[in-house]
Formats: structure tokens, sequence, C-alpha cells
């Protein structure tokens, strides 16, 4: 069987014949033409990149927003909502069970083997959560069978994907089609989440402060990353990775730049086996002790490590038995056809109609879809099996439903769909569906079944789901409260980590910007009326672009030769490269920036990507317009978060990295101009171009070109904004407003080493006498390439410090002695 061997045989618009919010959604897009369909589809995707679901260091979108919704009438979603808290509460209850006095192994109503041989039963687990929900988050994944039926095929229960994505949608509909939301009334998403973030927030018993609430996640950066930081700024709860927490006193503490703060609640998006490196995976990159704080009832969990079992579809066989020994009462929403192949019959019945499953096995996550093997592999399939068939559960192919689909140029097609649905459980044990899901299409019915573990980091086709409704309700988790409230000017707790990624992104967007200018002032060079002369100056731009971002360049090569490598997409020293690393810190820290931020990156990203394959260097417009477009969105970014970002700890550490990258870097830009090359007025008027200090020069010194003057410009003129005088100033001022160190003996300490390195940098500055740096034939001395190697060096110390002080928290002051 191939992929597409049966055409679905039921078509969801069955259901909307008689809805009239059908009708007038029909009549609205009857009136859109196809350019205007168009449109619609690239403002609709836009608004998805603008609140950064789709930036990424490699510039792709794994899934398409259809134009056109899933409507779902309030009969049938009755039904739906029924039988997903029925199941929430159902799964509840059996891993309470299997977790706790496993009387459904005892009854024999699931084998026991099913649970033993599983790798995603957890013994360290045992008795985990006794004393709060084991499933708070439940996600299911719902299609139709062959009778048009729905039935579900997947439950989610140790990362429900998918939910950030349901709320960028919502939120790009209501910014594309305004007027069509306004003319279908739906059941709106913001109470779910105001659900989910009380959960998370609720005051601890006899406490009136907000408790600290986060959501744990992975270090990858792909699309589920950005689904998380999306989330976690939606619910105001902290982002944090595995490296950010710490286990002490039996509880859990983030580290932040005022000390550690206790956790109260988290909610993990984090596999079960990378939670905890001391009781699961040595090797995993969670936190030692979450476990334990869980077990002592220090820290709430939102599904707690051990979840998992349910996603292996190793209890769909029982669930029907299980709903009337638990919950006495017939199982409301059915599950798809599955067979435990440790039972002969349900083996005998695989075994007759093999091209109707796909088999998932216990011990891995290897999944055989038998239509697709081979005649070799399916013998070798079989042999696998009957060396231990207990550990094996066939699910039954669905062959889905069929949903129109609106294409980006306007026309329409058919394709298989499946609903992924949301509930929660609170600690009342009342449980909330959300009303909404997450729609995916595809055109193969398996592609939708299948390799569920990967997450949605694949290519797939979304569409938002409406419940329809009489009236809609908020939208938003922001609502009037007429309590008293204490005014706090305070901006909030600043993880280690997150500084570290906003001073780092800092020194990207500023290495890139100076990269940016140098090219633009080497390129006109190239096409001089003096090739010879213009092809020396600009070799000396050149080799500061790329030794800026770490790369070693020959001294005598030639442009074409420093021009291929500084271009090149793969070259890890190029200007792709350090986007990438701009981008990379911009997106762990997503959760820090406005709308703007976002879609100034999204322009800055199609800048860069927009280089033309092969560039013309002797006709270099095109390409000076595109560094012109580069340095233009980049200082944008800098007045954006400028006027936008409290003057907080966050903005610090990311204007520390500015000023410190613009030092360092303009002091090896004089040096690879003056200490490397013998420069030439030209190269000398471009370098004075690319600082933006050529009129300053002007007015002070009219038209002559020295090099005496344009040093004390750029070095050490205090009042020149590109200067590295004004720039250890401004790091100076900016060290002393950190935050006091904790060493180990409890004790604070308001300046630390980085405070004393900055102002002897800055002292280094002001007691050198420019004359010095030049003989009286205008030619550079060695005490200026002294000078400037001794600046970048106490520079790279400087930052350093301040790594060692406040993101990788090492007491300076602790040092190893020597017996």
């Amino acid at each position: 069987m191939s992929l597409n061997a049966e055409p679905p045989i039921y078509n969801e618009q069955q259901h909307w014949q008689g809805l009239p919010q059908w009708q007038a959604m029909q009549h609205w897009w009857q009136q859109q033409n196809p350019s205007r369909q168009s449109q619609l589809y690239n403002e609709l995707h836009h608004q998805l990149r603008e609140n950064g679901a789709a930036v990424d260091p490699w510039h792709t979108s794994a899934r398409q927003l259809d134009l056109q919704p899933w409507l779902i009438g309030s009969e049938q979603w009755h039904a739906l909502e029924s039988g997903v808290a029925q199941r929430h509460k159902l799964l509840n209850a059996m891993l309470a069970d299997l977790y706790g006095p496993q009387s459904l192994l005892q009854q024999g109503i699931v084998p026991a083997d099913v649970v033993y041989l599983n790798a995603s039963f957890l013994l360290p687990c045992a008795g985990l959560a006794a004393a709060q929900p084991w499933l708070s988050l439940f996600a299911c994944d719902v299609g139709r069978n062959s009778d048009g039926q729905f039935c579900v095929y997947n439950d989610v229960s140790r990362v429900p994907a998918g939910l950030g994505h349901v709320l960028e949608h919502r939120l790009a509909f209501n910014n594309t089609t305004t007027e069509l939301n306004n003319q279908i009334k739906k059941t709106q998403l913001a109470g779910f989440f105001r659900q989910l973030q009380q959960l998370l927030q609720q005051p601890a018993p006899g406490s009136s402060q907000l408790p600290l609430a986060a959501l744990l996640t992975h270090q990858q950066r792909d699309t589920a990353y950005f689904e998380h930081a999306f989330l976690a700024n939606y619910l105001d709860i902290a982002l944090v990775h595995g490296a950010d927490l710490m286990f002490k006193d039996g509880k859990l503490w983030l580290k932040t730049l005022s000390g550690l703060q206790p956790i109260q609640s988290v909610l993990r998006y984090l596999e079960d086996n990378s939670c905890d490196p001391l009781e699961l995976a040595p090797t995993s990159n969670g936190c030692a002790g979450l476990l334990q704080s869980i077990r002592q009832g220090q820290l709430f969990c939102a599904n707690p490590p051990g979840t998992s079992l349910l996603e292996s579809g190793a209890l769909l066989p029982f669930m029907a038995q299980a709903c009337q020994f638990l919950l006495a009462e017939p199982l409301q929403l059915a599950s798809v056809t599955a067979l435990w192949c440790g039972n002969s019959d349900a083996l005998s019945q695989l075994q007759q109609q093999p091209q109707r499953y796909c088999v998932q096995h216990l011990n891995s996550d290897q999944q055989f879809v038998l239509s697709q093997l081979t005649d070799a592999e399916l013998a070798a399939f079989w042999q696998q099996l009957a060396k231990q068939p207990q550990a094996f559960i066939a699910k039954e192919i669905l062959p889905l439903s069929q949903l129109p689909c609106l294409t980006g140029s306007g026309g329409s097609e058919s394709q298989s769909a499946a609903l992924r649905l949301f509930s929660l459980l609170d600690k009342q044990q009342e449980i909330a569906v959300l009303p909404g899901a997450l729609g995916r299409t595809n055109h193969h019915p398996l592609a939708l079944q299948t390799q569920l573990n990967q997450g949605f980091n694949q290519q797939f086709n979304a569409k938002d789901v409406w419940v329809l409704a009489e009236t809609s309700h908020s939208s938003s988790l922001l609502h009037n409260a007429r309590s008293s409230v204490t005014l706090s000017r305070q901006a909030g707790l600043l993880p280690s980590r997150v500084a570290d990624h906003l001073f780092w992104l800092g020194r990207y967007n500023e290495r890139l910007n100076l990269i940016c200018r140098a090219l633009r002032a080497a390129l006109p060079l190239l096409s001089s009326d003096d090739p010879k002369q213009g092809q020396y100056d600009a070799r000396a731009l050149l080799q500061f672009c790329l030794q800026a971002n770490g790369a070693t360049p020959d001294p005598d090569a030639t442009v074409e030769v420093l021009l291929q490598p500084l271009f090149s997409d793969s070259n890890p020293q190029g200007l792709v490269a350090v986007l990438k690393n701009l981008l990379f810190n911009a997106q762990s820290v997503r959760e820090y920036f406005g709308e703007d931020t976002w879609y100034v990156l999204d322009r800055l990203q199609s800048a860069v990507y927009s280089w033309p394959a092969q560039p013309d260097w002797l006709q270099p417009a095109e390409l000076l317009r595109t560094l012109d477009e580069i340095i233009l969105l980049q200082t944008a970014i800098y007045g954006i978060n400028s006027e936008t970002m409290t003057r907080s700890h966050s903005l610090r550490f990311m204007d520390l990295g500015q000023h410190l990258e613009r030092a360092l870097q303009t002091c090896g830009l004089l040096h690879s101009v003056f200490c490397q090359t013998t420069a030439a007025d030209s190269l000398l008027e471009a370098l004075l171009r690319m600082a933006d200090t050529l009129l300053t020069y002007r007015r002070r010194y009219h038209s002559a070109l020295h090099p005496l003057p344009i040093v004390d410009l750029l070095l050490l003129d205090d009042s020149t904004p590109r200067s590295v005088s004004y720039q250890c100033t401004v790091l100076l001022q900016k060290v002393k407003m950190l935050p006091p160190q904790q060493f180990a003996n409890g004790t604070n300490q308001l300046q630390g080493n980085q405070s004393q390195l900055a102002s002897e940098i800055l002292a280094l500055l002001q007691q050198t006498d420019p004359q010095q740096l030049f003989d009286a034939e205008q030619q550079p001395q060695l005490a200026l390439s002294h000078l400037l190697l001794q600046l970048q060096l106490r520079l790279r110390q400087l930052s350093d410090t301040i790594t060692l002080s406040y993101f990788s928290h090492i007491d300076l002051h602790n040092q190893w002695q020597r017996f």
C-alpha cells in the first residue's frame, strides 16, 4: 500500500452545510479575488514571522497556515469536549495506578509485560506524584475512522506540543482577516490559557506573593523551542533550561543575577529521561534533584516525568476495560483499533491484514509501517516480532477525513485532516478543554499518523480550528482587576543564562554592523581610478572583516581570495555565520523582545540572505544597497530596544556587549589600517566614512588627512560616539551598575574585578600621549601597536571576568591553593 492507496471516504464539509457561519464564510471568500487571496496568505504568514514563529538561523519554516479555518459546530464540539475530558480523567487515573498500587496489573486488565517491557515506564518515578495530578496538561490526536466517527489514535503527555502554535495561529488570524473574524462568532482561547496560568502561579499556602513559575525546555533551536518561548512569554513565566536550575535544601532554585530564587511550579517541555541526570539518564541536560523536589512536595510539575508511558501507545488496546474498572462508565471517545501482539488472537489478526497497521516497539522509538516495507524488511520484522511479541503494539492506520484547503496562489484543494485537542486538569480535579485545536492537513493520511514522537519540526500544513459560539469572549490574558495593587518598578528576575545571551546578542549585533560598515567602505575602493592602490587599500578593510569573527587571513591574499570566504554561507568566520550567531542568541531570549524587534530581525535575516549567488565586486551597486539596508536595520534594533526595554539589567548586559565589542573591534580596525599596512589618503577617508566621523574630522581639520588626528579621534577622544575611549567610559559606568556579586562566604561586593579592569582600561587611554604614537613624518610608532594590542587583551579579560562572575557563577575569591 502506498501513502495514498485509498482515498478517504468522509468529507468534513458534510457537517458544515447547515451552519450559517459556513455560508457567511463562503460568501466572504467569494468576494475575494485570487490576487486578494494571495495577499491575505502572505499577510497571514507575515504575522507568524513578525511574532518570531518562523525566525531561525536557517531561514526555513516548518509549517504553512491555511487561510480557511476548520469549523466545528457546537453539537459536534460538545461530543468531542466530553470525550476528551473523560479520557484525560481516565489516563490520569491510569498513571496514578500504574505508578502506585497497580490494580490494573493485578486484575489482569493491563498485562504486566506491556508496562515492564516499556522503555517509557520509569521505576524512579513510582509514587512520584502522590500529592498532585499526574496529568495536568493533556493532548490527543483525533481523526475519522472508516465509519466516519472520531477516534483517538495518539495520546500526548510528556511534551504536549502544538499548544503554542494554536495561540500563534489565532493571533495571526485576528490581525489578518479582521472582517471575517467579526462576522463569525467563535469561542476564544484566552480563558483556557488563563486557567493554565493560574494553575502555575497559585500562591503557596500562607503566602500572598506570586510564586515563580517556569517553562522547562531543551537547548536546541528548533520550531519546538520557538513555540516554548512564545508560550512562556504569553503566560508570563520564565523560560529556563536545565542549566538555569539548581537543587538545594530540597527545593529547585533559579540562578539569577541577584542570587538563587525558589521555583514553585514547572511546566515541563523536556523529555522524561532528560529531566534529571541524577535519577534518570546521566547524560541528560536537565536538573539533578528535580524528581526529589517533586517527591518532597516542594515543586509542582505539570506532567512530571513518567507520563510518557501514554505516548508509546501501549495502553490503547485496554482503554475501554480500564474505563469501566476505574471510572465505572463506558469510554465516550473511542480509541483507534489497537492490538497487543502478546495476545495470540491479536497477533493472528495482525498477520492476516498487516497492511492496515503501524507497529510500535515498546523498548524503543522504532516504528514499522508494514505496508511500506520491502519483502526482506518485512521478513526481518516478523523474525524480530517472533522473538518477543509482547513488546509490540499495532495501531490501525485511519483513512482520516478530507478538508478543503486554500492555496497561496488563490486555488483550492482537498487534503486529509486530523485534530490535536488539549485539556487541563487543575488541582481541584476539574478538567477544562481548550475550545479550539491544532488542525493539521496533508495529502497523505499516513503522514499525519506516523513519527509523532518527532513533534512538529517536520514540514506540515496547519489549520486554525474555530469552535462556533453565539457570542465571542475575552481574547486576552490581561483583564480589569478591581482589587488594590502595590505599585512596582522592578523588572523581574533575570536568569544568568538570559543575561549571557543578551550580552552576546549585543556583541554579535555590533560585530555584524562593523563588518558591514567595513565592506561598504571597501567595495568602492575596488572600482577607483587607481585599481592597484584601490585593491591594496581594500585589502586592509577586508582582512579586518575576517579577523573580526576570529579568522586569520593570509596577509598576502588577493581581494578575491578574501571576499570568497567572507560571503560563503558555509564559512564559520563569514558574514552569514555572524548572523546565525546573532539570531541564535536573540531566539534564546525571545520572550524579552517585542513584536517590532522580531519584525526587524526578520527583515535583517532576509536582507543578509538576499546576497546574489556570485556577486560582481566591480559593479557593487546592488551589494551596497543591501549593506545600507542591513546597517539601517541594525540601527533600528538598537533604537527599538533602547526605546522599549526598561532600564534594567537585561538592557544593561546587551549594552555592555555592544560597547565592549565596538571598543575591541575598533582597536583591531586601527591596528589593521595603521600597523599592518601603509595607509593612503583613500584608505584614511574610507576609515572616517566607516566610523561616521568624516564630517567631524572636516570641521576640526578641514580637508587635510593626517593619521595622528584620525587615531586621536577614533581612539582617545571620549566625545566621539564611535571612539574606543567613549566605549570604555560607558563600559565603566555600566559595570558599576551591575548587581552585587555574592561570594561563597555570604558577603557581597559591589565592584568586583570587572570594575577594576574597566577603570584600568580607561586610565590606560587617558594617560596616553597621542604625540608619542607617530613620529615627525606621521608614521606610526611601535607604541601604537603595543597600545592597541594591550587594549584588546584587557577588553577580552573584561569579557571573561563578566562571564565568570555573572554567567558561570564561579566564585573568583575561592581560588585553588597550592600546598
